[in-house]
Formats: structure tokens, sequence, C-alpha cells
């Protein structure tokens, strides 16, 4: 009966213990959309998964297909996860005439891009993101190809505008013709709207990714994102805006946009970290003035070459500048979105994925990311620069009775660094979740020393001296194994005889 009982309430004793001693443990609340991180993946630049849907490939020739995937995406969704992405945000999958990033060539709203797979394994990709609580998003061109059945239809003339070097499409930062779907036409928009639904219904993916939304009008955004949401209110919604109306960013929001994307907003970042000591000033003035929190940030993008090569060319090494600025992406507001193949630093503007390179930046983001969804206070909490100098900047993100502290060194050189106790108030202690940091306050003052182009992140926690909790763990459960070793030991002496 004593076994029985020891069998029963020491793992019990065991897991209440433990999990009082979490003193990290995240509050259990819904997801919502500032929590995300996003990792964005072009389908067929990714992995290859299945052979057998490599017909025209060639992986030598940057325009054409390279072999990626439905199948090589699930195949790597722990390896996503891993990193700690809560949202994939897939490039267009839709079935394209030839090869394009853009959706440029799209002839088919209906079917999957055939290279890529079918329509089932694309549903089977979904349900394993699920599985992982992994959400995925969508790019959904409003772009056809010039051999779109449409354009050489007399009676369908009115459903697309062909616009020489239309911004929305590049390919390989190439301006490209395409017709634009004219979403003035009710046909048109009617159309897009059904086959926004007909995905949702099909797939049960999370949301779309639109590009150029203030190129349309705003009538028809209100109007399809009423019928999507009518579908799933919890959908996400995204869309690029161009600077010249990122000034409009709460009318967007008032439409009924989950978040939007201003690509000159990468422009800002690029510079303030593809070399070391220059200052954040800028950025944080930016994140102050708008509703940052409500916005994507990224070092990269579809328009863009890559983050890594603007680094080379600068003749920086790739890991020491990532690092920065990763950390500012995922501990400042707003939603972070990394592009495949940033975590390994990738050259060139779209190539194959490399599972095999150095896998120090791809534990530097796993580090983030595990920061990032254990703590409200780095998704939810309020901004406050603490300190700013030549790329030297710390800050705190506060929500509810939550604190954390940065500290991220935008210089080339170390940084000794003194905030008084009355920033983050007396007798606390800065526990380091990054580099296993310990700082406690002496003389009202905490000090802090971080290396060239290397970042903390840190718990602020009440320093209360011994850990009772924890001792008592330890004193306890030892006592606990004793009792249950010597009533076992006496058990079977008492059977031997």
């Amino acid at each position: 009966m004593l076994r029985k009982w020891m069998g029963m309430v020491l793992p019990a004793f065991l897991i209440l213990f433990v999990n009082a001693t979490d003193v990290f443990a995240a509050e259990e609340t819904k997801r919502l959309w500032k929590d995300e991180s996003i990792y964005y993946l072009v389908v067929d630049r990714f992995f290859n998964g299945d052979l057998s849907n490599d017909f025209t490939v060639n992986t030598k020739d940057e325009l054409s297909y390279h072999g990626g995937d439905f199948q090589g995406v699930s195949k790597k969704l722990d390896y996503i996860q891993t990193m700690g992405f809560t949202t994939i945000r897939l490039g267009v999958i839709f079935d394209q005439y030839t090869y394009s990033r853009s959706g440029a060539e799209t002839i088919d709203f209906y079917k999957p891009e055939e290279h890529y797979g079918t329509l089932n394994e694309f549903k089977q990709l979904v349900k394993e993101a699920h599985k992982r609580e992994i959400k995925v998003i969508i790019d959904f061109p409003l772009t056809i190809s010039p051999e779109h059945p449409w354009v050489n239809d007399s009676a369908k003339q009115n459903r697309f505008i062909i616009e020489d070097g239309n911004e929305s499409n590049q390919e390989n930062n190439q301006s490209v013709t395409s017709p634009k779907l004219n979403m003035s036409d009710p046909e048109t928009a009617q159309y897009v709207s059904e086959a926004a639904i007909w995905w949702l219904q099909k797939t049960n993916i999370d949301g779309y990714f639109f590009s150029q939304v203030d190129q349309i009008p705003e009538s028809f955004w209100s109007g399809l994102i009423k019928k999507i949401n009518s579908e799933n209110k919890d959908l996400y919604i995204v869309g690029e805006l161009s600077e010249k109306a990122s000034g409009n960013l709460q009318a967007y929001k008032n439409i009924g946009f989950t978040s939007l994307f201003v690509p000159s907003t990468t422009l800002k970042l690029r510079d303030s970290f593809k070399t070391p000591n220059q200052p954040l000033t800028k950025l944080t003035q930016d994140d102050g003035e708008r509703d940052s929190a409500y916005l994507i940030k990224s070092m990269d993008g579809p328009s863009f070459s890559r983050f890594t090569n603007d680094i080379v060319a600068a003749n920086q090494f790739p890991g020491d500048r990532w690092e920065p600025s990763l950390t500012y992406l995922f501990t400042t507001p707003g939603v972070p979105m990394v592009d495949y193949g940033s975590e390994i630093a990738i050259t060139g503007d779209n190539p194959m994925m490399d599972f095999r390179a150095d896998p120090d930046l791809i534990e530097f983001i796993e580090k983030l990311g595990r920061a990032r969804n254990h703590y409200l206070s780095l998704t939810r909490g309020d901004f406050t620069l603490l300190y700013e100098n030549k790329g030297m900047e710390v800050y705190t993100r506060s929500y509810k009775n939550e604190t954390t502290f940065i500290a991220l060194n935008n210089t080339s050189k170390k940084q000794e660094i003194i905030i008084p106790a009355d920033k983050l108030g007396s007798k606390k202690q800065l526990i380091g979740l990054i580099n296993n940091d310990l700082i406690k306050e002496q003389n009202g003052n905490y000090s802090l020393s971080i290396n060239g182009e290397e970042s903390e992140i840190y718990i602020v926690r009440d320093d209360r001296g011994i850990n009772m909790l924890n001792a008592i763990v330890i004193i306890v459960i030892p006592i606990v194994f004793l009792i249950l070793y010597f009533y076992i030991w006496k058990r079977g002496k008492r059977t031997g005889n």
C-alpha cells in the first residue's frame, strides 16, 4: 500500500516542485499577431523532398526551377520549429507559366505549381505545420502571366492592366512586364475573393500576404477582408505598403489588415547594421512614433539583394553583423521576419538552401526564438530606451509584472555601461538568456560589460538572496528518496526472511 502511495505521490511531488522552480514559466494565453515570428521561404529554393517532380529543373540557371517542393518543406518543419519560428510565409505557390518568384507568371489561381507538388501534398504540409503549432500564410499575387487565357480573350480585357516595368514584380532585381489585375472591375474582384476563400476552405491555411496594397482600391480590401474574416476571424491578412503610403497606417489597420510590411524600413535597418558603429537612435525614434508592434521587420525581402551581400561588400564578417541585427528584430516592437538562408548568412539573391552550413548563427537564432516565445514582455511589452551612444543601446520591454532588459552592442569595441538602480528598481538581478550572464546591483548601480558586436537579453527578477524554494527542493527530494529506498529495502529484507 505504501509503495503504491509513494508511486503516485512522488512523481506529483517532483512535478510540483520542478514547475514551481521554473521562474521563467510564461503566462499561458492565446497567441496574438505581435507574438509571432515569421520564417519566409521560397518553396522552389528551400529543400528538394520529391525527385519525381523535377522536370525542367536547372540548378545552374537562376531563372529556372531548382527542385524545392512541398514535401521538402514538410521534411524541414522540425528544423524551422527548433529555431523558434511560429509562422511560415510561403512565396507564391500558384501555377506559373514559367518560373517566377513574384507570381508574375501566374496562370491558374486554383492550382498549385506542379513543380512544387499536388494540392494534397500542400494540405499535408499545412496539417504537419499545425501539429507543431506553426501557422502558414501564403503570398497571393495580383498579377497574371502574359500567357494567361484572359490576355488573349477579347471579353476579358477589362480584367487586367498592362504596365511596363510594374514595380510590384521583381525577378532577381530586374523589373518585368506583366498584366496587373484590375481590382476596380467587379468581376475580377469577385474572382480573386472566391479564389482566396477557396484556398482557405480547401487547405486550412492561416492567411495571406499581399504586395503593393496601396496600388489597389481600399474598397476592394475592405470587401475581401470582410469575406475572409467571415471564414475565420483569426486569419492573418498582411500587406506590403510603399513608403509614400506608410503615413496612413491607421487607415489600413481600420480596413482590417492584421499587419503591414514597409520595405523602406528594411533599408533603414540595413544601413544601421551592415557595418558597426552606426547609431540606432533613428530606428528607436521610429518605434516610438508609430504602432511598431503592428508592423513586420526584416533585413531582407524579395525586392532586395541579400543583406549578407551588403555585409560582404562592406568587408565585414557576416556572423558578427547578423547577431546584433537579429537581436534588434527579435527584441524591439514589431514582428520579425527572417528569410530562409539568413540563419546561415547565405549569399547570392535566391540560391538553394544549404543545410550543412555552420550552425553558430542557427544556434543564436534558437536562443532568440526561445526567449521571444517564452517572455511576453518581448512581444507585447512597452519599449523604454535607457541608453544609446553611437550604436551601444540599452532598453527594456515591460508587460504586466515582467521586465526584460536588452543590451545591444552595435559597435566594434567592448562597452562598459552603468545603469542607475532607479532605472530598473533596487535589489534586482539580471539573468542573461543568451550568454548566461548574471548582474546584481552594486552601490546603487547595475554594471554591464558587453563585447563588441554582441548582445544580451536579461530577465529582471527580484534579488532575494538564497532562493528558499530551490533550497527546499534540494533538501527535501533526497530525503524522500532515502525514505523510499529504506522502505523498499526493508520490504525486500522482510520478503527474504
